[in-house]
């Protein structure tokens, strides 16, 4: 009988050991119960164990760290040799720069903006027969 009251269906454990066991803890008893759980869990981590190294890594994983290494080099303002730490700005000439002298006219950037607009607008938007004869016209 439990402390509710009520009886509950008991059998001897289902593991041989003596002590009776119930049918929620799958028919055995208290110890054999948890014997149960932790053999459970072991499979649980051994499986998980396999399945991560059955994952293989790329080279280019290695590429990329090496990329991340170099980066962290130059975590440095081009023009004021300012330490950035989260906040860089990265311009279209290649360099690295705080937030004073992200703007190109700030560092003086030699990246042509104009001719790099006109050839993405060209390639966007390209002739069509009729244009071509009015051009020449």
């Amino acid at each position: 009988m439990t402390s509710c009251g009520k009886t509950e269906n008991t059998s001897l454990c289902a593991r041989g050991c003596g002590f009776y066991g119930t049918p929620s803890n799958h028919n055995l008893c208290s110890q054999c119960y948890k014997a149960f759980l932790k053999e459970e869990e072991a499979k649980n981590v051994i499986a998980l164990s396999e399945k991560i190294s059955s994952l293989t890594v790329d080279d280019s994983d290695s590429a990329t760290a090496e990329n991340v290494g170099l980066t962290m080099k130059r975590q440095r303002c081009m023009i004021c040799k300012k330490k950035m730490g989260l906040i860089s700005f990265n311009c279209r000439c290649g360099g690295m720069f705080c937030g004073v002298h992200r703007y190109p006219e700030e560092h003086t950037c030699n990246f042509d903006f104009k001719s790099r607009g006109r050839v993405i607008l060209a390639k966007e938007n390209p002739l069509c027969k009729a244009d071509k004869l009015e051009t020449r016209i």
